[in-house]
């Protein structure tokens, strides 16, 4: 419930415009993140069966993705600039700011 509690507050505190932009596009971008990390455990959910080789990857690819975007964007803030790299996920975040 917490967590929940939590990603309700990052998407109201990402649209106020009072915090810097920078701040609220890396929260967009850790909102967006958290979204696609719910659809592996989806597939996992669905009526018909899925191969488990098919879930299992799906699950490392955007757990892996999520280490290499956290990472980049780690990188990015620590150097000064704005991690607006991540293919779909920054002009997401960009958009919706």
């Amino acid at each position: 419930f917490a967590q929940f509690i939590f990603f309700i507050g990052l998407s109201v505190l990402s649209r106020n415009p009072e915090i810097p932009r920078p701040v609220r596009f890396n929260m967009q971008q850790a909102l967006l993140l958290d979204i696609a990390l719910v659809f592996p455990s989806l597939l996992g959910q669905l009526p018909f069966p899925m191969p488990g080789v098919l879930v299992n990857s799906g699950s490392n690819f955007v757990f892996l993705a999520l280490v290499g975007s956290v990472g980049y964007s780690v990188v990015s803030n620590l150097t000064g600039k704005i991690p607006d790299k991540i293919p779909i996920v920054s002009e997401a975040a960009g958009s919706s700011i």
